[in-house]
């Protein structure tokens, strides 16, 4: 995705009540929930394809990666989403 597409979906709506904020807000919880969905289902397709070839299902230096990225966005909070994130899609370690 684009940066210029992101940001068109990105962008926060005008709200002119607190009813029309609440609406915005659970339709930008809907969408977050399903990005969260497709993220896990790649999560798991790169963790097999990566356990396919014999490396391990985790690589810690790409998570670093995602965890800065996270961070350099939201700042410390971004560290907790990001760390939520990992480990939902991590699945079962056993």
């Amino acid at each position: 995705m684009t940066r210029e597409a992101l940001n068109s979906v990105t962008s926060a709506p005008t709200i002119s009540s607190i009813e029309d904020g609440r609406t915005a807000i659970d339709e930008i919880d809907t969408q977050l929930r399903a990005l969260v969905g497709a993220r896990l289902d790649v999560s798991r397709q790169i963790q097999a394809l990566r356990s396919a070839d014999g490396g391990p299902r985790i690589e810690h230096s790409r998570e670093n990666e995602i965890i800065a990225a996270w961070s350099g966005e939201l700042g410390p909070r971004g560290v907790e989403i990001a760390l939520s994130i990992l480990t939902l899609c991590r699945g079962s370690l056993t």
